[in-house]
């Protein structure tokens, strides 16, 4: 009966520890700031490998779709590494904002959105 017990406690202290954490905003609130960002011509190297671009892309949700991703690994899908190494991308995720196809700015690593709205010019409007 001890055994019994003390499997159900941790049991439920495992599915309680991992239902908090942060709280995700819902897809569909991100839609215009994802739109904003592509518009300004704003693009994330990544690669899929990388955790850290998966942790990058989970932030927006699905929202994530309107947001250009350039592939720098070579075995990724659509893979532009030619691109990525004429831009000298060395980690990823990495940021660029592009004017007429020139490269204005760079961010490197991952980005809150706080600082995906500073970077990009993009107003951050989360109800």
């Amino acid at each position: 009966m001890k055994i019994l017990t003390s499997t159900l406690v941790l049991a439920t202290v495992i599915l309680i520890s991992g239902c908090t954490g942060s709280v995700e905003t819902a897809p569909s609130e991100l839609d215009s700031f994802a739109e904003c960002i592509d518009n300004n011509e704003v693009k994330m190297f990544g690669a899929y490998t990388c955790s850290v671009c998966a942790k990058q892309k989970a932030l927006f949700g699905t929202s994530f779709e309107k947001i250009e991703e350039v592939e720098c690994h070579p075995r990724g899908e659509n893979a532009q590494t030619d691109w990525c190494l004429e831009l000298n991308i060395e980690k990823t995720p990495t940021w660029m904002m592009f004017e007429n196809g020139d490269l204005v700015k760079t961010a490197v690593g991952f980005q809150t959105l706080e600082e995906l709205s500073e970077f990009s010019g993009c107003p951050l409007e989360v109800v």
